[in-house]
């Protein structure tokens, strides 16, 4: 539709308007025609039916096949569907329908079931019938007829109410005539139209095509038509507004004329200038750039520090810090510029002397061993003051070292040395401890073996001197003199055991080390440690360790390591748990076993009273004890602390404070690593 021309648009429209107009008529006027046949004709011919049988009744009102074939003929030639009549008892007597008919007459006479619920129904007419004598009546059996009365007979009649079909086929041709000559009219029309349209338009396209031929500045469009009048008007004045702009566009292409020449001279004076620009701007930015990479590496030198940087004024106020600061103090770095640095750390208002005078000396000052209290944490910390020797800025950077691996180091280091020199120590009183402790239990074995009366050599000598072995044995029980020598040896036994720990802490030889699932290690300690520690109430606590995870060690020391671990947490949590506030408190010990890819950690985990500060520093010293006398050797930790050392190339570190449980860690690498 939008392809078409303005002329086949408007025709197209118009045949669309009056083929709409013309259905739109030929429907009312078939619709009016349905509803004067249905309202007015079929009641008209019902009523004259209604005449006929009422006069047939009037001639024979017995005769009641006469009515029947009357109906029946009516229904077959006539246009009526159904024909029925009904007695004083309402029924049925005669009935006759069409072929095309559905049967909607009931066989007892009802006015709503006829009318299709309503009381009144213009398609359905019943009559009331007067017949000469009395009403008729039907035997449905004999076909008979009598008389019942005088009572009317009603006539209820269905006509046919569809019009005829030559009505529906004329009115159609009509309008089809209708429409071709409503067509052959508006074509005439439009064709008379646009020859009276297009005359002045021609005028106009005529007028444009001598403009464009002739350069001539004089013609001008014809105002004497009505109907171009106004678009000729505003065609002259375009022409007119044209001229104006044609000699306003010659001025200015002069003015761009000199203007462009005055350009090309402030261009070439503009070139120079830039040249000059460019080579200093390209100078500037190679300064810029070596100086931002020059800033960008210091800054990353300063923030990849692990020491905190403050830069302070006189006033000690905050000029800069580095990234590792701000993550101490827990904030982002612009905050902190502009504060006191006195207000997050407390600790150096007591050397705001020492910090004047670093300044006013112009000198590095130093505080060692400055335990800080930030909001990641405590620790002990090296402060160095350095005073800023610019004449443009006076103040100072603060340097702040967390110490607390160092002081880790320098205890295990400490007490290696320690270690080393108890090894030796120890060597050498067990060599001198041990001969005579063999006398001593070799000298009770053979006193205990020759008051046995078991034996043959003592009886005999006893008989020479006329003795009796069970009476002596009783003197001696009754005495205690047995008991005294059982003690002597129990004690000796314990010396030899002590003596043996000793020569163990003190040999440095290196066992095989053999590849040892994690899992199974701990499990095998745990069956060993079990029964003492259920024994005491203790509940074990297994974190899930990965059976895959394997390490080099000698299974049977670190058995033993762990297994002494278990029973020093298990001795500490006994003695805890009698003296504890809370009544359900329940104690436990937590094994768990994590592996990276150098080292495996073993974490033996209590929840007991803890250690005290200056009882880790000795616990791994040989001899040291808490334990009451006679409760321990004092050996087991620095039994432990060298097999692990010495012979695993670990570590054993422990982390405890008071009331908040132990916590002992074995560091042992995967692979086996040369000794120490």
């Amino acid at each position: 539709m939008l392809s078409l021309l303005i002329r086949q648009k408007v025709i197209t429209a118009t045949i669309i308007s009056c083929i709409l107009i013309v259905i739109l008529a030929t429907t009312a006027y078939i619709l009016a025609a349905d509803r004067v046949g249905r309202e007015y004709i079929s009641p008209k011919i019902s009523k004259s039916f209604a005449d006929i049988f009422q006069l047939q009744l009037q001639q024979d009102p017995e005769n009641i096949f006469a009515l029947q074939s009357l109906s029946n003929s009516m229904v077959q030639h006539y246009k009526v569907q159904e024909i029925a009549f009904y007695n004083i008892k309402n029924e049925r007597v005669i009935y006759a329908c069409s072929n095309t008919c559905v049967h909607n007459l009931p066989d007892s006479f009802n006015k709503k079931v006829i009318n299709n619920g309503s009381e009144n129904n213009p398609d359905r007419h019943i009559f009331n019938l007067q017949s000469r004598t009395n009403t008729l009546s039907t035997d449905k059996d004999n076909q008979t007829s009598s008389y019942l009365g005088t009572k009317p007979l009603k006539l209820v009649i269905i006509p046919q109410n569809g019009l005829a079909k030559f009505f529906y086929a004329d009115t159609v041709s009509t309008a089809l005539v209708i429409v071709s000559l409503s067509t052959l009219l508006l074509f005439f029309l439009y064709n008379c139209i646009r020859f009276w349209q297009r005359s002045p338009y021609k005028r106009l396209l005529t007028t444009i095509e001598e403009i464009q031929s002739q350069p001539d500045d004089n013609i001008r469009f014809d105002l004497n038509d009505a109907d171009t009048a106004k678009l000729c008007e505003a065609l002259n004045t375009l022409i007119i507004i044209n001229d104006d702009r044609k000699m306003t566009l010659m001025k200015e292409k002069e003015k761009a004329e000199n203007a462009r020449i005055r350009a090309i001279r402030l261009s070439n004076e503009t070139r120079t200038i830039n040249e000059k620009l460019a080579s200093e701007i390209t100078i500037r930015r190679s300064v810029e750039t070596q100086l931002t990479h020059t800033q960008s590496i210091l800054d990353s030198i300063i923030d990849s520090m692990p020491s905190a940087l403050f830069t302070l004024d006189n006033n000690g106020f905050i000029i800069q810090c580095n990234q590792q600061a701000a993550d101490w103090l827990d904030c982002e770095r612009h905050p902190l510029v502009g504060k006191q640095l006195f207000n997050y750390i407390k600790e150096l208002t007591d050397f705001n002397d020492l910090i004047r005078q670093s300044l006013a000396e112009n000198s590095v000052k130093k505080i060692e061993r400055l335990k800080l209290s930030l909001p990641i944490g405590s620790f002990p910390a090296d402060i160095t003051l350095y005073p800023l020797k610019d004449n443009n800025l006076n103040g100072l950077v603060i340097r702040i070292d967390d110490i607390s691996q160092r002081q880790k180091i320098e205890e295990v280091i400490m007490q290696t040395e320690k270690m080393k020199s108890v090894g030796g120590l120890a060597a050498g009183m067990a060599h001198e401890i041990n001969n005579p402790l063999g006398a001593i239990l070799q000298g009770i074995q053979n006193i205990k073996r020759r008051i046995q009366i078991e034996n043959d050599k003592n009886k005999e000598i006893a008989k020479s001197y006329d003795l009796d072995l069970s009476s002596m044995i009783g003197y001696l029980e009754q005495r205690q003199i047995i008991k005294f020598l059982n003690n002597i040896q129990d004690a000796g036994q314990r010396a030899a055991s002590i003596v043996s720990n000793m020569l163990q802490f003190s040999r440095g030889t290196q066992k095989q080390l053999s590849p040892t699932h994690i899992k199974d290690l701990i499990e095998r300690t745990l069956n060993l440690a079990r029964a003492d520690l259920e024994l005491k109430n203790i509940e074990i606590q297994l974190a899930n360790i990965d059976e895959s995870l394997m390490f080099h060690c000698i299974p049977s020391e670190l058995e033993q390591v762990i297994l002494n671990l278990l029973q020093n947490s298990a001795q500490a949590l006994s003695h805890y748990q009698p003296n504890h506030p809370d009544k359900n408190w329940v104690p436990h010990i937590n094994l768990s076993a994590t592996q990276d890819n150098k080292y495996t950690y073993i974490n033996v985990k209590d929840n007991g009273p803890g250690i005290a500060k200056d009882v880790r520093r000795r616990i791994f010293e040989p001899f040291f004890t808490t334990k009451d006398i006679g409760a321990g050797t004092g050996l087991g930790l620095s039994v432990s602390y060298f097999i692990i050392t010495a012979h695993h190339n670990g570590q054993l570190d422990i982390e405890s404070k008071p009331g908040e449980g132990a916590c002992f860690t074995l560091k042992i690498p995967n692979q086996p690593l040369l000794p120490k």
